[in-house]
């Protein structure tokens, strides 16, 4: 029964941020242009990337939820939503293959290092320092202000790093419990983008595949010696996407509506027979490969029966990345005021109500903030000559 509740209210809250992204697709004058100049955008991965971003946040709703009645983290409390978070930051790393190894095979392997990590600077620097700001605000107004001192000039340092270096306690405060720890995917996105100018030349005919082959035999040699390079095998799938999608006739047969359908039931069916197992070390490699199908059809430029290229989706696309950093933020900032209040034990559709209008509030704040901070920094990129 409580795995039903949980669902019913993760529903509850994707239909109402869908439903505020319409909103904002249509009466916005700014998101209706966005949404209607399509340039050379591939449009299915606008809105995957949308639903993506959701997924993580409804995850994390729900062990928002867990921490306000016990005080723990743990784990999502129905194994669908389980596979949401992992499932989303997954999602995320291929869609950054993809891209980015379609670029290098467009230009036969060569990649201007320079262009490329600017472009990327210009795309991250703006939100994530907005919301470190906004995170120090926080703990300093919930622990006080005595770990800002001298002693921990190291951990601060790294804060401003750009998600490049992981982030660490400074003094007796974990930053990472305040925007539900999201940042570490990005050491991961810096780590790609330094290595792929030197690996471009990989990109050109078939090498992609014996790139993959050998990423594939790193990954497990790695998990041998207790080190996860998982990560690094999610960008692969992406990667190997654009190779595969090279032959016309393949791609022209996954836009069909027959390809959606086979997609979505081949990835449920993995999805469930890798909810069986126990989380593991191989847990995320084999939620990646179901998922895989989902993504290659998607990469073909299906819509999946028009629903990833609806405005309030690609409006969801448009400002995912935002939704990605603060979600975590608004979500521990209330539930925390509301366990000051003594609010631990409210029925469960109350919190779920709290949950949904919090999710309204957020996809609002997201928007003004992918309008005001990220996308004037992104035109100013796209600007640039080469």
């Amino acid at each position: 029964m409580t795995s039903f509740f949980v669902l019913a209210g993760a529903g509850a809250m994707m239909l109402a941020v869908i439903a505020t992204a319409a909103a904002i697709a249509r009466y916005s004058p700014f998101y209706r242009r966005e949404m209607a100049e399509t340039g050379n955008r591939e449009l299915a991965l606008d809105g995957l990337r949308g639903m993506a971003a959701l997924a993580v946040a409804t995850y994390h709703a729900d062990l928002s939820n867990t921490w306000l009645m016990t005080g723990e983290w743990g784990d999502a409390r129905s194994p669908i939503l389980h596979l949401f978070g992992p499932g989303g930051v997954i999602i995320f790393f291929m869609l950054t293959g993809y891209l980015f190894w379609s670029k290098a095979r467009a230009k036969s392997g060569k990649m201007n290092a320079w262009k490329l990590w600017r472009g990327r600077l210009y795309r991250i620097a703006p939100l994530y320092l907005f919301s470190l700001l906004v995170i120090l605000v926080i703990a300093a107004m919930q622990t006080g202000v005595q770990w800002l001192s001298l002693e921990n000039w190291k951990p601060l340092l790294r804060l401003f790093a750009l998600g490049a270096l992981n982030w660490q306690n400074v003094g007796q405060v974990n930053m990472g419990e305040y925007n539900a720890g999201v940042v570490w995917t990005l050491w991961y996105e810096w780590s790609f983008y330094l290595v792929l100018p030197f690996m471009a030349w990989f990109a050109t005919g078939r090498k992609t595949f014996g790139v993959a082959l050998a990423a594939y035999v790193l990954t497990f040699v790695c998990m041998w010696h207790n080190f996860n390079c998982q990560p690094g095998l999610f960008f692969i799938f992406g990667m190997l996407c654009p190779v595969l999608l090279a032959d016309e006739k393949l791609r022209s047969q996954l836009r069909q509506p027959v390809a959606a359908c086979l997609a979505i039931a081949l990835t449920m069916l993995l999805c469930a027979l890798n909810s069986n197992h126990s989380p593991g070390e191989g847990h995320a490699i084999n939620l990646a490969g179901a998922l895989f199908p989902l993504f290659l059809v998607a990469a073909a430029g299906n819509s999946f029966f028009g629903f990833l290229t609806l405005p309030a989706i690609r409006c969801l696309g448009a400002i995912s990345f935002s939704l990605y950093l603060l979600h975590g933020i608004v979500f521990r900032l209330e539930f925390h005021l509301l366990k000051n209040a003594g609010l631990t034990h409210l029925p469960q559709i109350v919190y779920w109500l709290i949950i949904v209008a919090t999710a309204i509030a957020i996809t609002l704040l997201c928007a003004t903030t992918y309008r005001w901070i990220e996308f004037p920094f992104l035109s100013q990129s796209h600007k640039k000559p080469a």
